[in-house]
């Protein structure tokens, strides 16, 4: 009986369990060991298998490559990331060129109309000058002549405040144009900024302070920021595509929502917690739920299961921010927390962001 089972670990590379020879005729019948040891784990323990050299260097290999297909797996994600974040640059730098195009032609018609708009005063300040010329005039000539004077002036004198009005109005709609590209300038110069730093291409110091100053003015903005500066946290397509569709009116306390939990991410991520996830996150300031009902995630099975990397991650745990009813009020954050014990990698999962999924609450 150790000489068969020496010579199929040998073999198989593997200690046997009862059930591998119970359908083999050529090793002995697991009852029949039973018999002469007392239990099958009785008779592995008589043969110091455990200790056996072979097998700890047949255990150190299999944990040696499993660690590598998990840095395999890292590798490519970051590879993917990476191309992302050069995708989304590029978007950026050629929509801060088209903007800075733009806003240097709406520039050039505010200075054209500014122009205009200084000769027009001066016409205006002419036509005042012959109002007066005219009327000293009209004191010395006979009364049908001043009146044909005054309304041949006062044609004119309408036709400048016209047109000097028009100009006005043309020089304020492209001065508030000219802000709004400005600001569009500001907001691509921040992505930039972040999807630079997070590829290593640092911007200089000033650029650095005025991204970080410019807050973000949408969902989707903040998920952007958030991911590009949040190392420890994984977000999904899903995670976008739902912050898109938010019209939640405090997009930076999503933001900050987000760096606070990446904090608690790299704990996680190395295990080193100490307290539980829920714990730390209340603890951290933010608005914990542990999960949503059995009865939620079976009636909307569909709004709580998102893809990532082809496998299928469910979302329960996630962040309340705001307060009050609708969209424009409140937002949740919901997560995945994985382990590492299956088939996704360890870490914490960004799955929604924006809209309250569906519940017995909604």
């Amino acid at each position: 009986m150790l000489y068969h089972l020496f010579r199929w670990t040998l073999l198989q590379g593997k200690v046997p369990t009862a059930r591998d020879w119970l359908p083999r005729e050529d090793m002995p019948h697991p009852d029949g060991v039973a018999d002469v040891f007392g239990s099958w784990q009785k008779f592995l323990d008589h043969s110091g298998l455990a200790e056996s050299p072979l097998l700890a260097r047949l255990r150190t290999l299999e944990e040696r490559e499993r660690e590598l297909e998990a840095l395999e797996q890292q590798v490519e994600r970051d590879e993917q990331r990476a191309a992302d974040l050069r995708r989304q640059l590029d978007t950026a730098r050629r929509k801060r060129d088209e903007a800075e195009a733009e806003r240097g032609a709406e520039a050039g018609r505010a200075q054209r109309s500014e122009r205009a708009l200084a000769d027009a005063e001066a016409r205006a300040a002419r036509a005042e000058t012959a109002r007066h010329e005219r009327r000293e005039a009209a004191e010395t000539t006979a009364a049908g002549a001043r009146e044909d004077a005054s309304e041949d002036w006062l044609a004119a004198h309408e036709a400048a405040l016209a047109e000097l009005e028009a100009i006005r109005a043309l020089r304020e709609e492209l001065a508030r144009r000219v802000d709004e590209l400005e600001d569009a300038a500001a907001r691509d110069r921040q992505a930039i900024a972040e999807l630079s730093a997070a590829l290593g291409d640092r911007p200089g110091a000033e650029e650095q302070v005025e991204a970080a100053e410019e807050a973000p003015k949408s969902v989707l903005e903040a998920a952007r920021v958030a991911a590009a500066t949040s190392p420890n946290l994984v977000f999904t397509e899903s995670a976008f595509d739902s912050a898109a569709d938010s019209p939640y009116r405090r997009p930076e306390e999503i933001l900050d929502a987000l760096r606070k939990l990446d904090a608690l991410a790299e704990r996680y991520n190395a295990g080193q917690m100490g307290v539980s996830l829920g714990q730390a996150a209340q603890e951290a300031g933010l608005g914990w739920r542990a999960g949503v009902s059995e009865l939620a995630r079976t009636r909307w099975a569909k709004h709580y299961v998102v893809t990532h990397d082809g496998l299928k991650l469910d979302l329960g745990p996630h962040l309340a921010l705001g307060s009050g009813s609708g969209a424009g009020l409140i937002a949740r954050v919901y997560l995945h927390l994985a382990d590492g014990n299956g088939e996704v990698p360890r870490g914490i999962y960004v799955g929604h962001v924006g809209r309250h999924l569906p519940d017995t609450t909604t």
